[in-house]
């Protein structure tokens, strides 16, 4: 009965699914990185950027497909996945003597950027609902 009771607020509340948020979030923080990235531009911006993007995004993009339904857990997993992917893609461009880790920053960008976008769809569906 709960979780009948759960997901009929859930489909007509106003508010967007706080996962919907987050992966909204780390979509515009993936395009802004990719920008200032291919910008060559450095600074502070671009090392905050790329410290959140680094922790959340390359997990998050897969974490995020699965909903378990636990706030914590998702967290966790998305932190761990994303660090995991980014030691397992600079040792495999060490190992074939290819290390550019600028390379690396934008092929995370561009491979994350479509399962944010789709995971972010239902932000624009509430958006259009409330209009």
């Amino acid at each position: 009965m709960r979780e009948v009771l759960t997901q009929h607020t859930s489909r007509t509340s106003r508010w967007p699914d706080p996962r919907v948020v987050v992966s909204a979030s780390l979509l515009i923080i993936d395009i802004l990185l990719l920008a200032l990235t291919l910008s060559h531009t450095l600074g502070p911006w671009r090392f905050l950027l790329g410290l959140v993007f680094a922790l959340g995004a390359p997990g998050w993009s897969l974490v995020g497909l699965v909903d378990l339904r636990s706030a914590a857990l998702e967290i966790g997993l998305s932190v761990a996945v994303s660090l995991a992917l980014i030691m397992l893609c600079g040792q495999l461009m060490m190992t074939l003597h290819a290390w550019h880790p600028v390379l690396l920053e934008e092929l995370m960008c561009a491979a994350c950027a479509p399962s944010l976008l789709v995971q972010s769809k239902d932000l624009r569906r509430v958006a259009n609902r409330a209009r």
